[in-house]
C-alpha cells in the first residue's frame, strides 16, 4: 500500500492508496490516455513502424514524461479553478487568445473524427466484408447518440472497458516474434537520421502523441467528476496510468508493424491497410485483432474528440456545458457535439483522404500544442490562479521541454514540406 503526502497551507493530510483504491481513482486520465490511441494515431503510429521499424521508439520514451507533466497540470487547472480549460484561457489571456486556440482545436477535432470515421469503418469491413461506406452513418449515428443521450457515468465506465481493448495491440506484437533486443535498444539508444521520411514519421509521432484535444478534454472531464484538489494526487496517478498506458499502446504497435511490414518493404496509408498487410505475414489472427482494436480505438476516441470542441466552444462563449447535463439542460452544448459528428460523418462519406486529413490535421496540431503547452505552463505557474498549487521546477521543466519539442518537431515539418512537398 502506497503513502503518499498533499500539502495545503501546511497541512499535511495523507492519503493512502491500495490496489482496491487504484482501480477505484482510474478515470479521465486513462480515457483520455485511452482517446490518445484513435485510428488516426493507430494509422500515424502503424505508418511509423512500416517505414522506419523499431528506429523511433526512443521518442516514445522520451514523450511520456512530457506527456504526463502537460496531462497533469492540464487536470490541475480544472481541480484549483473548478472550470474548463477554454474558460481560464479566456478569463486569464483574453478572447482573442482563447478563440484562435480552440477554433484550431475543433477544426483539427472534426478532421480528424472524419478519418477516423473512415478508418473504423474500413476495419468493419476487414471483419463483415461489407462494404467501409454503408458503415459510416451507422457507426456515427450509434457514438452521437450514445455521446448525446446516454448518461456520463455510465459512458465513463464503458469508456474504461474500451481502454482495455488496446491490449490486443500487445498480443499482435508478440504474434508478429520480433527481434527483442532490437527493440530494446531502439527504446533506449537514441537514432537519427537526417532523411525526409525519418524525420516526417517523427513530427506524426510526437504530433499524435501530445495532442491539444486531450488539454481540454482532460480540464473539462475532471469538472465533471468533481474530484477536487483534495483527491489531487489520486488525479495524477489516474494521469500517470492514463498516459503510460496510451504510449505502451503505441509502442506495441510500432513493434508490431515494425517486426513484420517494415522487414517486408510494406507500403501502408492507414490503420486498416496495416491490418490488411499483417495477414499474409503474420496470419490472420494479427490481422483480425488489429482490426478489432481499430474499432475500439474510434468508439472510444470520437465521442472524446467531439465533446472536448463542445467544451471548447461552450467555454469560450459561456454556456452550460457538461456530459453530465442532459440536452435539454445544455442545448448549444450538444448542439455542437451533433455538428461535429454531422460535418465528420460528410468528409468520410465524402471519401477524405484520410492520409492528407490526418497531415492538415497534424499541422493544426502542431501549430497550437506548443502554444498551448506554454499557456498552461504559464496558467500553473501562477500563484494568483493556482495558491499552494503552483507547479514544481520538474513539472515547469517537462512543460518548457514540451513546447520546445513540438516547436521543432513544427519547424523539421515546415521545412520538409517547403523542399519535397507533401508528399515528399
Amino acid at each position: 500500500m502506497a503513502e503518499v503526502e498533499l500539502r495545503k497551507g501546511g497541512a499535511v493530510p495523507r492519503e493512502r492508496i491500495g490496489l482496491r483504491g487504484l482501480l477505484r481513482l482510474v478515470g479521465p486520465g486513462v480515457i483520455t490516455g485511452g482517446a490518445d490511441n484513435d485510428p488516426a494515431g493507430i494509422a500515424t503510429y502503424s505508418i511509423v513502424g512500416a517505414t522506419a521499424g523499431f528506429a523511433q521508439n526512443w521518442l516514445l520514451l522520451l514523450s511520456t514524461p512530457m506527456l504526463i507533466a502537460v496531462q497533469q497540470m492540464s487536470a490541475k487547472v480544472a481541480l484549483v479553478t473548478k472550470t474548463d480549460l477554454a474558460t481560464v484561457l479566456r478569463t486569464t489571456f483574453g478572447p482573442r487568445i482563447a478563440t484562435g486556440a480552440v477554433l484550431l482545436m475543433v477544426v483539427a477535432n472534426v478532421i480528424t473524427m472524419g478519418a477516423d470515421l473512415t478508418a473504423m469503418a474500413a476495419a468493419v469491413q476487414l471483419v463483415t466484408g461489407v462494404k467501409f461506406i454503408y458503415w459510416i452513418v451507422p457507426l456515427a449515428g450509434l457514438m452521437a447518440g450514445v455521446t448525446i443521450f446516454f448518461d456520463y457515468r455510465v459512458v465513463s465506465r464503458v469508456m474504461l472497458w474500451l481502454v482495455a481493448l488496446f491490449g490486443a495491440y500487445i498480443v499482435a506484437a508478440f504474434l508478429a516474434r520480433p527481434d527483442w533486443g532490437d527493440v530494446i535498444r531502439s527504446t533506449v539508444l537514441p537514432h537519427i537520421e537526417l532523411s525526409p521520411a525519418f524525420l516526417l514519421a517523427a513530427v506524426g509521432m510526437l504530433g499524435t502523441t501530445i495532442t491539444p484535444y486531450m488539454f481540454f478534454f482532460q480540464t473539462s472531464s475532471e469538472v465533471e467528476e468533481r474530484r477536487g484538489v483534495q483527491r489531487l494526487t489520486q488525479t495524477k496517478v489516474d494521469v500517470v496510468l492514463g498516459m503510460t498506458w496510451s504510449n505502451v499502446t503505441a509502442f506495441f504497435i510500432i513493434v508490431a508493424t515494425g517486426a513484420t511490414l517494415y522487414a517486408h518493404h510494406a507500403s501502408i496509408h492507414s490503420a486498416s491497410d496495416a491490418a490488411r498487410a499483417l495477414e499474409p505475414i503474420v496470419g490472420p489472427y494479427a490481422s483480425l485483432i488489429f482490426a478489432v482494436g481499430i474499432i475500439g480505438a474510434g468508439l472510444l476516441a470520437i465521442p472524446v474528440l467531439a465533446a472536448s470542441a463542445a467544451f471548447g466552444v461552450a467555454g469560450l462563449s459561456g454556456w452550460r456545458r457538461g456530459l453530465g447535463r442532459n440536452a435539454r439542460n445544455a442545448p448549444q452544448f450538444y448542439i455542437v457535439i451533433g455538428l461535429a459528428f454531422l460535418v465528420a460523418m460528410e468528409l468520410a462519406i465524402f471519401s477524405i483522404d484520410p492520409i492528407k486529413a490526418l497531415f492538415y490535421s497534424q499541422v493544426l496540431n502542431g501549430i497550437i500544442a506548443p502554444i498551448l503547452i506554454v499557456l498552461l505552463v504559464l496558467i500553473t505557474s501562477s500563484r494568483k490562479l493556482m495558491g499552494d498549487f503552483v507547479n514544481g521546477w520538474v513539472t515547469n521543466v517537462a512543460g518548457w521541454a514540451a513546447a520546445a519539442v513540438m516547436l521543432s518537431a513544427d519547424v523539421a515539418l515546415v521545412h520538409q514540406v517547403a523542399t519535397k512537398g507533401l508528399g515528399g
